[in-house]
């Protein structure tokens, strides 16, 4: 009987577009596991990577060691590097003046360089970054933060020697210093400067690095930084290394940074969450992907019973029936499983490198690359094969299992069907006509086609529902930042100054914008409707207080953006206007309903939607400002004039339970007055790759000559936050289009092989009487039926697939849920609108055919 297979070879020949769809929907799915295992060890190299330059490449950290039990360390079986480091103590460079510590909120009283001895290897797995000269390599040389070179009394540079009094701080347990025990002086030579992560005069403690002495006769309280050979369950592995040696449990430090990275930080519930999260996510695709295929062999099998059942009425067996198919399974996968793979890598290559040639300088994002390896093959390998033969295996034994006479006479799955075996509905045919009459009968007529085919819809639009909200969470959870905090901020008073620096800072070169932040806190009264169930059930304690039956929300803060940036608010814009003179009017504010609230029950913050206002609401406001112990709060009414989703500056969303406003620089003044004198600050947004030293020369300046004016270097830090989002956002979106492509050539496959098998059905309808216009129309509105039916159930799925996906990502981090109807609305209408393109190809087949022809057709 091996003859018989050869018709497996015939049939693929002869019908070629239904195998290319069949070929294209395993490569695609394919493609999809090779990609995500693509993405997933990528990413986490890469990641990995990032958090190594930013918190070290060692795995934990033990402390209180002496000579004896470090060598014990270097020598054990499971660590494979050791550095050691020993503090040397802090040393003073210039005392704080009282108008720094009044800007500052900082009551320290010098300004310190912590001093801390380390060994080569100790650098090598620390995250310092030498930015100028070397790394100290013995005890007297130091590298120190170049910005604190200005704090001495006299400028330093490279090659210079510097004595420092080295002591020891003495704090309370407010971390206050009490007192300073002068240890000695000592003398460096400066070799390096230290790259910091912010350059800020309010950071009051820096660093210093230098080697450690080998002379010391009392080698005690020792540091050492240790990489394990194998970080599965590191915690417990150093525990036990810890306890053989004697040492302490309680001195281990992990580097969670970098072992959350492999799942295996010390927080279990945040280990067993991602693996849940990423089994759910695979779970999805093995599913959806057997969904797919099986839905081609299937529909495959029914188009051929006819032949099935000639061959067994000649002697074929039920196992070699089963053989035809599943040989076909397996020359598909032959063909398409290596094609799947070698697309899903080269697209993540593809990908891969666009975003490395993306000009980020000092990001992760610039030696990006994709890393492949041969578990991600051989798994690729393994479920392509494993999908592939699931989908036929069902489709093969329907196969095996055909009456030779029942197909023959065609009575096995496709029976003879007479539109009168379905009833008339009068009321379909009187709203879309004789073709919607049809149309609806065509549903009802044959219960396997139209399972089969609402089944290819409903999983594509669960599909896209729950990989679309998986996005969406992303953002919510804070996983991908969607605010900024700019280049570089500014802190100054707010006088006439204030407005004088802004326009100078609009003349430097490549500044692109300046947001102009005043801020003041206060409470409202909001009557009780215009506070939401779920704040009540959130954070019950916040509406306790009440005043003349209204309920008192505190913490409050109404700011100002600069009323050139107003516009930008348009993006996030959820209800009324956005207008500077409508804004002026009335007191005009623009709201923020969305809150991170404390959830009494679990003592996490959780974003939800707390408040009701709307525009229009009048709303009472009383500043702090104006607080005089024993009188009454002065309340002064806004307005409502539009509410927003978020924020677009750092706290996108107020982080105490309360309402974040923002208004007009002129309400503002309005509401606190002329006379309320405040401190203010600037947001310094600068172009694309931008030219630091003007910028820098102009800040560095005005610290100098200006009092209470302090400047943060944010530049380094929101480039790699930008980079990061980008790179998360291609990673979700890009995986959105493939979960999108896959269900668009589901839905094409079973569609357009329905109006195929019905070729002959469609040509008797045209022989008497019906136009090609009202063919159309007849297609069009049996896959519109198709969507609705699809839509209901698909939308139900894929809102609880969502859900699911839901409840493991908050425990990552707590936001409130919300139906995807957005994502619903998309997925409904998308693929509704596939499913009637679909019809497009084969029907024009059908009408370019000789109508007789096309009726001796098999069904």
């Amino acid at each position: 009987m091996n003859s018989y297979k050869q018709i497996t070879y015939k049939y693929l020949k002869q019908q070629r577009n239904r195998t290319l769809l069949t070929i294209l929907g395993i490569i695609i799915s394919v493609a999809m596991i090779s990609s995500i295992g693509t993405i997933i060890e990528s990413a986490r190299n890469s990641m990995i990577k990032e958090a190594t330059r930013d918190y070290g490449s060692y795995h934990a950290s033990l402390s209180n060691l002496d000579e004896k039990e470090i060598h014990a360390l270097e020598n054990h079986v499971e660590i494979e590097e050791v550095g050691i480091s020993k503090k040397e103590g802090s040393a003073r460079v210039a005392e704080v003046t009282e108008e720094e510590k009044e800007m500052f909120g900082d009551s320290t009283p010098y300004r310190y360089i912590e001093v801390e001895g380390y060994d080569q290897k100790a650098l090598e797995l620390l995250p310092y970054k030498i930015s100028e000269g070397r790394s100290p390599e013995t005890s007297r040389e130091i590298a120190i933060e170049k910005w604190m070179v200005s704090y001495f009394e006299e400028e330093i540079k490279l090659g210079d020697n510097i004595k420092l009094s080295i002591g020891d701080r003495k704090l309370n347990d407010n971390k206050e210093e009490i007192d300073f025990e002068l240890i000695g002086e000592k003398e460096y030579t400066i070799v390096g400067f230290i790259e910091p992560t912010l350059r800020w005069r309010g950071n009051l403690i820096t660093k210093g690095i230098t080697g450690i002495a080998e002379e010391e006769d009392t080698r005690v309280n020792y540091s050492a930084y240790v990489k394990l050979t194998n970080i599965k369950n590191a915690q417990e592995r150093l525990t036990t290394i810890a306890e053989s040696m004697g040492i302490d449990s309680e001195s281990i430090s992990l580097n969670n940074k970098v072992l959350r990275l492999s799942a295996e930080s010390a927080d279990e519930m945040f280990n067993g969450t991602l693996k849940m999260i990423l089994i759910f996510v695979v779970g999805l695709i093995i599913v959806s992907t057997i969904a797919v295929i099986y839905n081609a062999f299937n529909i495959s099998v029914l188009e051929r019973i006819s032949q099935f059942g000639l061959l067994r009425s000649v002697g074929a067996t039920p196992s070699q029936i089963r053989g035809i198919v599943l040989k076909e399974a397996f020359t598909l996968s032959i063909i398409s499983i290596p094609i799947g793979i070698l697309s899903g890598i080269g697209a993540m290559k593809i990908v891969f490198y666009i975003i490395s040639k993306l000009k980020f300088d000092n990001s992760f994002l610039k030696g990006m690359e994709a890393n492949t390896s041969l578990t991600v093959f051989l798994i690729s390998i393994v479920i392509g094969l494993i999908t592939v033969f699931l989908s036929a295996i069902g489709p093969a034994r329907k196969a095996g299992k055909v009456s030779p006479l029942e197909a023959v006479r065609n009575t096995g799955s496709f029976k003879k069907e007479t539109f009168t075996k379905v009833k008339r509905s009068s009321f379909v045919r009187k709203l879309l006509g004789v073709e919607g009459e049809i149309a609806y009968k065509n549903l009802r007529r044959n219960r396997k086609r139209f399972i089969i085919t609402v089944f290819s819809m409903v999983i594509s639009i669960s599909l896209f529902i729950t990989f679309s909200s998986f996005s969406d969470y992303m953002f919510k959870a804070g996983i991908i930042e969607t605010s900024t905090s700019g280049n570089f901020s500014i802190w100054m008073e707010d006088t006439e100054d204030f407005d004088i620096i802004q326009k100078e800072l609009k003349g430097i070169k490549d500044v692109k914008r300046v947001y102009k932040l005043r801020e003041i806190n206060g409470e409202v009264l909001l009557e009780e409707n215009k506070i939401n169930k779920v704040m009540k059930e959130t954070s019950p304690y916040m509406l306790n207080n009440k005043e003349e039956g209204l309920i008192k929300i505190h913490n409050i803060n109404i700011y100002t953006i600069g009323d050139e940036n107003l516009d930008l608010l348009k993006s996030v814009l959820e209800e009324g206007t956005i207008s500077k003179g409508d804004l002026e009017k009335d007191n005009g504010v623009l709201v923020i309903n969305n809150t991170y609230a404390q959830n009494i029950n679990t003592g996490n913050r959780k974003l939800i939607e707390g408040y009701n206002l709307k525009p229009g609401d009048k709303v009472p406001f009383s500043s702090y400002n104006f607080y005089e112990e024993g009188k009454d709060l002065v309340y002064k009414e806004l307005t409502v004039k539009g509410v927003l989703k978020r924020g677009i500056l750092e706290d996108e969303y107020n982080l105490d339970g309360s309402i974040n406003i923002i208004t007009t620089e002129k309400n503002l003044k309005n509401i606190i007055g002329e006379s309320v004198a405040n401190s203010a600050r600037m947001i310094i947004e600068m172009e694309e790759n931008f030219d630091p030293e003007p910028i820098k020369s102009y800040l560095e300046e005005k610290e100098k000559t200006m009092p209470y004016f302090n400047y943060v270097d944010y530049a380094k830090v929101a480039e790699e936050s930008k980079a990061a989002t980008i790179v998360t956002s291609i990673f979700l979106y890009g995986f959105v289009t493939l979960i999108t492509l896959i269900s668009s050539i589901n839905i094409i496959n079973t569609i357009s092989t329905n109006i195929i098998l019905r070729t002959k059905e469609i040509s008797m309808i045209k022989a008497v009487g019906m136009t090609q216009g009202g063919i159309k129309r007849m297609v069009a509105l049996e896959s519109l039926f198709y969507g609705v039916y699809a839509a209901v159930i698909g939308g139900a799925i894929g809102t609880g697939l969502a859900y699911m996906m839901f409840t493991l990502i908050i425990r990552l981090s707590d936001f409130q849920w919300v139906i995807p109807w957005r994502n619903i609305g998309i997925a409904c209408v998308g693929a509704t609108m596939v499913a009637l393109f679909s019809g497009i190809f084969p029907l024009k087949r059908i009408n370019e055919g000789i109508i007789v022809e096309n009726m001796k057709a098999d069904e």
